[in-house]
C-alpha cells in the first residue's frame, strides 16, 4: 500500500512540475489571441467537426468534395462550410474551373483549414 501511495505522490510532482513549466511558457508570451484547436472543436455541433475533418483530409475541399466525403448533400455542406468560415475556422479561396479542353467555365469556392500564427 506504501509503495502504492509513494507512487501516486510521484507522479503528482511530476505533473505538478510540468504543469509549472507550460505556465511559464505561457507567461513568457504574452496574452494569446488564438484560440486553442480545443476551443474550437467544444465550439463545434458533431455535424460540423465531420465537416471539419472532411476538410482537414481533403486539403482544400469544394462543396460537393466535402458531400462526398460525408455521405450527405451538398447544400448542407455549403451551409456547414460557411459556417465554419464565419467562425474563423476555415479560410475560402475562388479558384478557377476548367475542362479538359482548357475552356475557362467559371471559378468555385475551395475551403482548407486556416494556418495558426
Amino acid at each position: 500500500m506504501e509503495k502504492l501511495l509513494n507512487r501516486v505522490v510521484e507522479l503528482l510532482e511530476e505533473i505538478n512540475t510540468k504543469l509549472s513549466r507550460i505556465e511559464k511558457k505561457l507567461e513568457g508570451e504574452g496574452e494569446i489571441n488564438i484560440p486553442s484547436s480545443i476551443d474550437l472543436l467544444t465550439k463545434m455541433t458533431k455535424a460540423q467537426r465531420l465537416t471539419y475533418f472532411a476538410v482537414q483530409k481533403i486539403g482544400e475541399a469544394t462543396c460537393s468534395e466535402v458531400a462526398e466525403e460525408t455521405g450527405r448533400s451538398m447544400n448542407l455542406e455549403s451551409r456547414y462550410l460557411r459556417r465554419l468560415y464565419e467562425m474563423g475556422v476555415l479560410g475560402r479561396k475562388r479558384v478557377p474551373v476548367s475542362d479538359k479542353e482548357e475552356e475557362w467555365k467559371g471559378t468555385e469556392v475551395k475551403y482548407f483549414i486556416k494556418e495558426e500564427k
